[in-house]
């Protein structure tokens, strides 16, 4: 090599330092080189020694887990051990402690590299404790909401029970009263009244505690058993039909695969109620609501579809959570307490399936499109 392209190498690779340098000296990161045979630190930028509040001699010729901040750091000599090994270790959260004794939230990433022959290991030390704490606000922001929610649907649940109790109690009264009078009602009229009642609070409480019971409990009573697609759509049918009449809401099924599905015939069966009677609730005065059914490989997929109010776009991710109600505050909601949709979300789950909504609401067309996809199994 002649003398002129060794000299001009030598700027260049001296160029090439330079740059490093300035990069590592101004790196909003912290920045720590260890010796990849023994551990030992060899250097550190300022913005570390700034982070943690050591001086750069508390750093150098010490070991990774010599220095202070990293003492806590879990099994740190393993760590270094894999880094020797595979080259590479990454922590999503690390907690580091400044001198002073403040926690310190870090992103920590270390690799090894080859550096002039030698090769070193480079760990990039990223402070994350703004961003830790946005995280921790948002998440009280939303768990505040959540209890908002939650209060604000125990105060309706507590009204829709508060309801057929009065009724109960109104008929025994009339039934009780002696005499004759426009109002009063037979013994047998009033029971009957009382065993509506009775039905429409047990519904009710049956919601609340199959949505607040540990999953793991309900699912423990499970009675698994082979049921027949085609006839439990022609069950439900049939039962939403005595539903539908105050709004003259045609209910029809129509492409029905011959299969059968391994679950729980009484869960099913609610999951496809509420579905049905969500259609009702929402739906338009003289309209229609089609449940059909497509096989795919291992998979049926059951759709219920109606041509009612359609959902909000922002309100399409929440439909299924517990006491949510879209459209609260307008007249479609009739005194549901925003359970039915969570119901039909877990049955599916718990039978190994899935559950989606698509909503259409323009000048041309509207309407819903709620799916639950379960397995198609023969076995337990």
């Amino acid at each position: 090599m002649e003398k002129k392209d060794k000299i001009k190498m030598e700027s260049k690779l001296k160029e090439s330092e330079v740059r490093y340098r300035r990069l590592f000296e101004s790196a909003h990161d912290g920045i720590l080189i260890l010796d990849s045979e023994t551990g030992q630190i060899t250097d550190v930028n300022p913005f570390l020694i700034k982070l943690l509040g050591y001086s750069k001699a508390e750093f150098l010729n010490k070991k990774l887990w010599e220095v202070g901040a990293f003492r806590n750091m879990k099994a740190a000599k393993d760590v270094f051990r894999i880094l020797q090994k595979d080259g590479y270790v990454r922590y999503e959260d690390l907690p580091l402690e400044t001198k002073n004794g403040e926690s310190v939230a870090v992103e920590f990433v270390s690799n090894s590299y080859l550096a002039g022959g030698t090769l070193v290991i480079q760990c990039n030390i990223r402070d994350i404790t703004v961003r830790k704490r946005i995280e921790q606000i948002n998440e009280s922001k939303r768990l505040l909401e959540e209890e908002k929610l939650k209060v604000e649907s125990i105060a309706d649940a507590t009204h829709e029970l508060r309801t057929p109790i009065a009724i109960i109690k109104g008929n025994v009264d009339l039934a009780m009263k002696n005499g004759k009078g426009k109002y009063l009602k037979s013994p047998e009229k009033a029971l009957k009244a009382i065993n509506y009642e009775i039905k429409h609070l047990s519904g009710i409480l049956a919601d609340l505690s199959l949505i607040t019971s540990k999953a793991w409990e309900l699912k423990n009573r499970l009675f698994y058993e082979k049921v027949k697609l085609k006839s439990l759509v022609r069950t439900i049918v049939s039962r939403c039909k005595a539903l539908s009449y105050e709004k003259n809401i045609s209910i029809t099924s129509k492409k029905i695969p011959d299969v059968e599905i391994l679950g729980d015939k009484r869960y099913l069966e609610k999951m496809l109620i509420n579905l049905v009677k969500n259609s009702i609730v929402y739906g338009c005065k003289n309209g229609h609501t089609v449940i059909d059914a497509k096989q795919s490989k291992g998979f049926i997929t059951i759709n219920v579809t109606d041509d009612g109010i359609g959902i909000k776009e922002e309100d399409l991710p929440h439909v299924f959570e517990r006491f949510y109600r879209a459209d609260k505050y307008q007249k479609y909601g009739g005194n549901s307490i925003g359970l039915g949709l969570a119901i039909v979300k877990w049955v599916a789950e718990v039978h190994g399936g899935e559950v989606s909504v698509t909503s259409v609401k323009n000048k041309k067309e509207r309407g819903s499109i709620f799916s639950v996809k379960l397995p198609i199994k023969t076995s337990k």
